[in-house]
């Protein structure tokens, strides 16, 4: 009794024979050339041999370029084969589905059980992937799994995978690009769920603009702007405490006067107490001068007369994009 799986280097050669009489039937005269089958014929024998050196990648290949120029049974069933053994499970069901559809032959009677064998064990092993997309209905959408194009109408079916990591983008007009990674186990049963969002960058509203002074850089107008609403504050301060110096001063030459004065009641003695009091005088008016600039400076507020520039502006518009998977 022939066990359920292929024995690689005896099927390899089972399949070697059955090849020379299935690839050398006459085609139909709509079909492939004589010389067209006669080279699937050539590449379906290298492939076999790689199989019996246990080289699965290269008879892989050379398998589908044969099945590709002339579509047999046989070659359908070997490459089955070569894709198990590469890991394409997903890939070898279907080729063993496709073989078993196919007319049954004599040459390749003896396959079909192992084939049948082959797709029961293949449909436990290989995996689902469910893509559910949110929002699911928007124009232009496009899905990839691992670079290939999924179908929008088959998405709402799970999707056989192999097992392994796989790679899923999707994208729409109007939409970021969405991609996720995805790993699944031999027969198990992955949900992917994919949140569109919305493209869009908000950029702040145009607002009005500082114009340089003349001879002056632009990115200089921050700085020269406080420095002109200054001037008055200091001015005052400046002239303020110059203004209470002198009057301190003119205040005790009177005091020294009235001191020196001969007698208390005299008119040089009236006129040393007036000195006296109107540098008290000015000294307070400077004073309140000084004390009026100093505080302008403080506060940071200019005098009435010395306005201010209003400073620029720019409403930008609040952004709301979250990406969630």
């Amino acid at each position: 009794m022939t066990p359920p799986r292929l024995r690689p280097l005896a099927a390899a050669l089972a399949l070697l024979a059955a090849a020379a009489g299935v690839l050398a039937a006459p085609a139909p005269a709509a079909a492939q050339s004589a010389a067209d089958v006669a080279v699937a014929r050539e590449i379906f024998i290298e492939g076999s041999e790689f199989a019996k050196q246990g080289n699965w990648d290269q008879a892989r290949e050379r398998y589908e370029r044969s099945l590709a120029i002339k579509r047999a049974p046989i070659t359908l069933y070997s490459l089955g084969v070569a894709q198990q053994q590469t890991g394409l499970l997903v890939e070898a069901l279907e080729s063993f589905r496709a073989f078993l559809v196919e007319p049954s032959a004599p040459a390749t009677k003896e396959y079909e059980p192992l084939a049948r064998q082959a797709v029961q064990d293949l449909e436990r092993r290989v995996a689902a992937l469910e893509i559910r997309l949110s929002p699911g209905n928007v124009a232009g959408l496009a899905v990839k799994l691992d670079g290939v194009t999924v179908p929008v109408a088959a998405l709402d079916r799970p999707r056989m995978i192999n097992p392994g990591t796989h790679v899923v983008t999707a994208s729409a007009r109007g939409y970021r690009e969405v991609r996720r990674s995805v790993s699944a186990a031999p027969g198990s049963r992955a949900i992917l769920v994919l949140n569109l969002e919305r493209d869009g960058v908000a950029r702040p509203a145009a607002g009005p603009r500082a114009v340089a002074p003349r001879g002056l850089p632009a990115g200089e107008v921050a700085a020269a702007e406080p420095a002109a609403g200054n001037l008055v504050p200091i001015a005052l301060l400046v002239g303020g405490l110059t203004t209470f110096a002198a009057g301190v001063a003119v205040g005790l030459v009177g005091v020294v006067n009235a001191s020196d004065a001969p007698t208390r009641d005299g008119d040089a003695a009236d006129a040393a107490r007036a000195q006296a009091l109107a540098g008290d005088l000015v000294a307070g008016a400077g004073l309140a001068a000084a004390g009026a600039g100093a505080l302008v400076l403080l506060l940071g507020r200019p005098p009435e007369s010395a306005p201010r520039a209003p400073a620029p502006r720019a409403a930008v518009s609040p952004l709301g994009l979250t990406v969630r998977f």
